[in-house]
């Protein structure tokens, strides 16, 4: 059965480039919709970010890029510029990620899509959103996650603060930004009118970590350990992921550890008794993983009913039966490359190869009459 393609017939003027922009674009191809990207003549710098299958063709440049027609224009030329705003008057969608004021400056702002065009849906994807004292500043994923405090709950097993290892917050921004997207190109009632978006890297960050923030102002400004012992341990071999849920499965944590002791010892009882005595309750059971395998542990704690597993690479992952099973991950042609590309929940593989920079040029400026030179 194929999957329903809302946005079929929608034009999408992707004029972003990185990651958070991008990534909406993709997901806008993926529902059906035909997008656009418009790129500078030496391509969006997301084509030099990370390793390359081909040149200009990195991981990330053909993930966000896939079922995209890709442009190549001069937006600082008039004739770039008229290009633009030409297909910008015909777009149900116009996504752009520069820092605000940018494209004001350049005669492709809000006002001047507007004028063009009285139904255009035009998102504007930013660090610090459109308002406030930062608002021109840059922003990029690293310093997103240190400006938003992300990294202060993130930290390495010496309690300093460590970088998320994908571009998170560029990621998360482009799932809000496509949500945000979907709903303004179907408004419940009447006919649409011009909307601009405004979706942050900053906002993006706080939404996703809601919780933490509200814990942040319920203790006081305490960082907690989310259910300890909960967390990663180095077992003789390699890493081992422990969690839980409820306060009754330390007893069979403990158990499972050869620790039955601790089960009622009022310094490790509860959940807020081991976060009062993490260090010292940390440190034990170091030591002890440390005696044995990943796997032996994992076998131990799973037959008391504990949620722990040995740590995967993406080798392991991708060659798991049960990543096989549900297709979680299918070889596609990408274009420069054919590789394995999970899939997004609850759809069929969207299976679209990434254009090169400007592959579609010559056969877009005759479809709409673009005079590029």
């Amino acid at each position: 059965m194929s999957d329903a393609l809302p946005l079929k017939g929608r034009l999408v003027l992707d004029l972003s480039q990185g990651i958070a922009g991008p990534s909406c674009g993709m997901t806008m191809a993926e529902l059906g919709a035909r997008v656009i990207k418009v790129e500078p003549p030496a391509g969006d710098w997301i084509r030099n970010l990370g390793a390359a299958a081909a040149p200009g063709a990195t991981a990330f440049s053909l993930y966000y890029n896939r079922g995209k027609e890709s442009l190549t224009l001069d937006l600082k030329s008039r004739a770039g510029l008229d290009a633009a705003l030409k297909l910008a008057a015909q777009a149900d969608l116009l996504i752009e990620s520069g820092r605000p004021g940018v494209t004001e400056k350049m005669g492709l702002g809000f006002e001047a899509v507007k004028a063009l065009n009285p139904g255009i849906v035009y998102l504007t994807i930013s660090g610090f959103g459109l308002e406030g004292p930062r608002a021109p500043e840059p922003m990029v994923d690293t310093y997103a996650q240190a400006y938003t405090g992300m990294m202060s709950i993130t930290r390495d097993d010496r309690g300093q603060p460590v970088r998320f290892g994908q571009p998170l917050v560029d990621a998360v921004t482009g799932l809000y930004a496509a949500q945000a997207a979907l709903a303004a190109l179907f408004p419940t009632e009447g006919k649409r009118e011009a909307r601009r978006l405004d979706v942050s890297l900053v906002q993006s960050a706080a939404a996703l970590m809601a919780p933490k923030v509200l814990e942040w102002e319920i203790t006081g400004g305490r960082v907690l350990s989310i259910n300890p012992p909960a967390g990663i341990y180095m077992a003789s071999d390699r890493h081992l992921a422990l969690t839980l849920v409820r306060e009754i499965e330390w007893a069979g944590i403990c158990r499972a550890l050869d620790r039955e002791a601790w089960i009622d010892d009022p310094c490790f009882n509860s959940f807020a008794a081991r976060n009062a005595n993490y260090d010292e309750m940390r440190a034990a059971m170091e030591a002890i993983f440390a005696t044995d395998t990943a796997d032996v542990w994992s076998e131990r704690l799973t037959a008391q009913g504990i949620l722990a597993r040995p740590v995967n690479d993406y080798g392991d992952w991708l060659s798991d039966p049960q990543v096989v099973a549900m297709r979680a991950s299918p070889v596609m042609d990408l274009g420069a490359a054919s590789l394995p590309v999970p899939r997004t929940p609850s759809r069929q593989p969207f299976d679209a190869p990434s254009p090169e920079a400007g592959q579609q040029t010559a056969a877009l400026a005759e479809e709409f009459g673009l005079v590029l030179d």
